[in-house]
């Protein structure tokens, strides 16, 4: 502990260990003043010159600490990305299990948004251009796939306007494929089918318009 020129005291903190973690050769446990205080990627601890000896006051070991969780936090969303296209609301939530703290998925979701990596109307269309040709699939259903992403209302809504799709072609499509192996009589197949399209997200008077279309004898 030392006195500033501004009787301030200054708060001293020394890494006192670093040890390679035995089930991650990746990774390092840090010590500090010999006490267990968190743990870092080996290159990350690299790239911040960090060491045993190290001594720094309180706010420049804060500082340290920041960059790390940002370039943890950082990593852990572009790997995902590197696997597939992920919502805002996605990588969120996944660095909130992760329990870094929200100013750190802040800053990792500005960063992102700033190169372009996420973007939800891009997210959107091409989402909605990749479903739109799979049998039974209606403005509805969409809606709710995208929603449960955390993609916002207008942006959905915009999206599926400029797509046009066509729910009733769309169930027409899908009727006739279901009914093809259908057994029964007219009601019980009118019954089912009715049925089979309401829960793929097509309106009741499609589905009656699509049954009264189709020849069920």
């Amino acid at each position: 502990m030392e006195v500033n020129s501004l009787n301030k005291v200054v708060v001293s903190m020394r890494i006192t260990g670093i040890e390679e973690q035995k089930k991650n050769n990746k990774r390092c446990s840090i010590y500090v003043d010999d006490e267990y205080y968190c743990s870092v990627d080996k290159d990350i601890l690299e790239e911040l010159s960090l060491s045993e000896g190290t001594q720094l006051n309180e706010d420049e070991f804060n500082n340290i600490i920041e960059a790390i969780q940002y370039k943890s936090a950082l990593r852990t969303a572009l790997y995902m990305l590197a696997r597939a296209s992920k919502t805002e609301k996605e990588i969120k939530n996944r660095l909130a299990e992760k329990q870094y703290p929200e100013k750190t998925i802040i800053q990792v979701l500005r960063y992102l948004r700033e190169i372009n990596y996420i973007n939800d109307e891009i997210y959107t269309e091409s989402f909605i251009r990749s479903m739109r040709e799979l049998a039974g699939v209606s403005r509805r259903s969409l809606y709710y796939k995208l929603a449960a992403k955390g993609i916002d209302n207008d942006i959905i809504q915009q999206m599926l306007d400029e797509a046009e799709i066509d729910d009733y072609d769309s169930a027409l499509k899908t009727a006739r494929k279901k009914a093809a192996g259908m057994a029964g009589s007219r009601k019980e197949k009118a019954l089912k089918l009715f049925s089979y399209l309401y829960r793929k997200g097509f309106g009741m008077e499609i589905c009656r318009k699509v049954i009264d279309e189709l020849d069920l004898e």
